[in-house]
């Protein structure tokens, strides 16, 4: 049981989320959101493969099937591949949250830049602290434990998982193909796919899916260095980029035209083929995205 705070640092600001976590291993866990105000009392509760978000503003809960395969949770899940392309380094030993942890560093191998770190349970192995960092050395994003507090037993009420009264349920089946079946995957897409000839040393195709966004098939190609990682979105269907309240930039991909936004140290590319529309993104910056573009056929 502990408290968790998370911070995301972008170009205007940070964003914080605060929790109140328990977690009952192998995989049950349950978090309730303290900050910020809009989203006071939201929860999460995960039973396995099985997800039901309680969305206390629009009083409805979404249960997901299946495990969750975000972009972090694969890039991350890749042991063999992080050690291949970073070193751990040990520091001197630091109290968080009240508990000695095991400082380390994770120091990409090709370039000498750190872009980890983690503050390891010295006694559980639980990591209480994680910061990331940007290509160019600031700080990306912190989550720390807070209060934290390993019980003997917790209450497995707290799993539970009722509709509160009033509530509606949202059955989130979006048909989404997602799956390291790579091969299968680029095969549902509808249409001869693309990839990039070129990637930055130390990455490598680790995943792909299939979604219909408003309405259009995307193929969703993930790469990864087992810590960073880049996604290629690419649909047959004319669909321009949805760059939401960001207004692009112009820029050019050799003679083709392309748009491009800066969110903190991620950015956003956008172009356009005769037969195929593409978005890159990534945490790289715009001159290794247009070189990674440019090697797309």
């Amino acid at each position: 049981m502990a408290q968790v705070e998370a911070i995301q640092f972008g170009p205007s600001g940070s964003v914080a989320t605060i929790a109140r976590e328990e977690h009952l291993a192998p995989d049950q866990t349950h978090k309730t959101y303290l900050a910020p105000q809009e989203m006071y009392g939201d929860s999460v509760i995960i039973r396995g493969a099985e997800t039901f978000s309680y969305d206390a503003q629009h009083q409805r809960v979404v249960i997901s099937h299946g495990p969750a395969f975000d972009a972090q949770t694969i890039a991350n899940g890749n042991l063999a591949l992080l050690l291949t392309n970073y070193r751990p380094v040990i520091a001197a030993p630091e109290i968080i949250a009240g508990r000695p942890t095991i400082p380390c560093a994770l120091v990409n191998r090709f370039t000498g830049v750190r872009v980890m770190r983690i503050w390891i349970d010295a006694q559980t192995r639980l990591i209480l602290q994680k910061e990331t960092y940007h290509a160019n050395g600031t700080i990306g994003s912190r989550t720390q434990f807070e209060n934290v507090r390993y019980m003997q037993a917790i209450p497995r009420t707290l799993f539970a998982t009722p509709i509160p009264t009033g509530y509606r349920v949202v059955d989130d089946r979006t048909g989404t193909s997602k799956a390291t079946d790579i091969e299968r995957v680029v095969k549902d897409a509808g249409f001869a796919p693309a990839s990039p000839r070129y990637l930055p040393e130390g990455f490598t195709l680790v995943s792909a899916d299939v979604a219909t966004l408003r309405g259009v098939k995307t193929l969703h190609l993930m790469y990864s260095d087992g810590i960073r990682s880049l996604s290629l979105f690419e649909n047959a269907a004319n669909a321009t980029a949805d760059f939401g309240r960001m207004k692009p930039l112009a820029t050019k991909i050799e003679d083709r035209d392309a748009l491009y936004v800066n969110d903190g140290s991620t950015t956003f590319l956008a172009w356009k083929n005769s037969a195929l529309t593409f978005a890159l993104v990534g945490d790289l910056d715009l001159t290794e995205l247009k070189a990674i573009a440019a090697s797309v056929s």
